[in-house]
């Protein structure tokens, strides 16, 4: 009988992504009254940290009160944004940012916890009609960038779907959160199946069917469509973050058919399977992924995200996989110094590196 868990959600938003909080707030008892029904052996606990329910009126600026009475020792931060920043606090532009700079610090000493995802609202914004309004959203514009950059950021069309956009990501860290609180696995032989981790909550990629197939084919088609149909513009490329978002909802079917969809000629197909390879690491394909950042052979976007996806590979594939994690990373390196004035990607590899190493160096006995 497995012992008690308890999983810390934490989340950090500004005052005008309410509806996204209490969305967040349901999700959580939802997957809770899931988990009770169909694995009760597992006492498995979702639970949601919010300055709301954790914190209390005390002595001290408000942000400094919220740090001392909420410690960072929570499994996943989710970060949330729209329009506004937030209030500034001593050291940032907002408690939200300083939060998130908090979780930063922890994750750079020790494990990879907290696991750090950040969701931006890209529903229309009205113009601004007064300066201070116009200031949040260019702080917001700045913030947004930087964590671009790193690789640490998914958007969501409408504040209505919140919801169906952050759960894919919130089951699949929950499952890597666990799979790294298990015994080490025997290495598997080549071409083998590697084990998951021992919590179903997707659907199985045995799953294989024309109906899951089709959707997925669907969003790598509207991709092709936005990318040809707009120009190149910071508006393009968040009506394709949205589409990306849209693959991944349908990921957990997909995963059949990623050997497939690696060899099609369509960039939005391809892009379909780093979706996959995303939400579901394998080390077999580590070596496509480095590929995918070669400039000669695909565009800054479909770059950008196989980056982000060899990232989670080397934050979710156990410590056996170190050298084939090593051999990847060294390969897309060579590839996006290539790519001058775009440095998102060679950020976002850097940072890999350096959890790869933490992530080996633990491992060691």
């Amino acid at each position: 009988m497995p012992q008690p868990r308890t999983i810390k959600v934490f989340v950090a938003s500004p005052s005008d992504v309410v509806e996204e909080r209490n969305a967040l707030a349901k999700l959580i008892a939802d997957t809770n009254d899931v988990l009770a029904y169909l694995a009760p052996e597992k006492q498995l606990i979702l639970e949601l940290v919010r300055y709301e329910t954790h914190s209390y009126p005390d002595l001290g600026a408000p942000q400094d009160v919220i740090n001392r009475e909420i410690p960072v020792d929570y499994d996943i931060f989710i970060g949330i944004m729209w329009k506004r920043i937030g209030t500034p606090t001593t050291s940032d532009p907002s408690g939200t940012v300083e939060e998130f700079h908090r979780a930063c610090e922890r994750r750079k000493h020790g494990t990879l916890l907290p696991r750090i995802m950040f969701y931006f609202c890209d529903e229309h914004i009205p113009m601004p009609e007064a300066d201070a309004d116009l200031e949040q959203l260019r702080q917001v514009i700045k913030f947004r960038k930087e964590l671009d950059s790193q690789g640490l950021t998914s958007s969501y069309p409408l504040h209505a779907q919140f919801a169906e956009n952050v759960r894919g990501g919130l089951l699949r860290a929950i499952r890597d959160i666990l799979q790294e609180s298990q015994p080490a696995r025997q290495p598997v032989a080549q071409g083998q199946p590697q084990a998951g981790p021992d919590l179903t909550l997707e659907p199985s990629s045995a799953s294989i069917d024309t109906v899951s197939r089709d959707a997925a084919l669907k969003w790598a088609r509207e991709y092709d469509r936005v990318r040809a149909s707009m120009p190149s513009s910071s508006e393009r490329t968040r009506a394709m973050e949205a589409v990306f978002s849209k693959m991944k909802i349908v990921a957990p079917r997909a995963q059949a058919f990623v050997d497939e969809f690696e060899k099609d000629p369509s960039a939005g197909v391809r892009l379909m399977a780093i979706a996959v390879l995303d939400m579901f690491p394998n080390s077999e394909h580590l070596d496509w992924l480095a590929e995918r950042l070669d400039p000669e052979r695909e565009q800054p976007f479909v770059a950008y995200h196989a980056s982000v996806a060899l990232l989670d590979a080397v934050t979710n594939l156990p410590p056996e996989h170190c050298p084939k994690l090593e051999a990847a990373l060294t390969k897309a390196q060579q590839f996006a110094v290539r790519l001058e004035g775009d440095s998102s990607r060679l950020n976002v590899l850097t940072r890999a590196k350096q959890d790869l190493k933490r992530k080996c160096q633990e491992a060691r006995p």
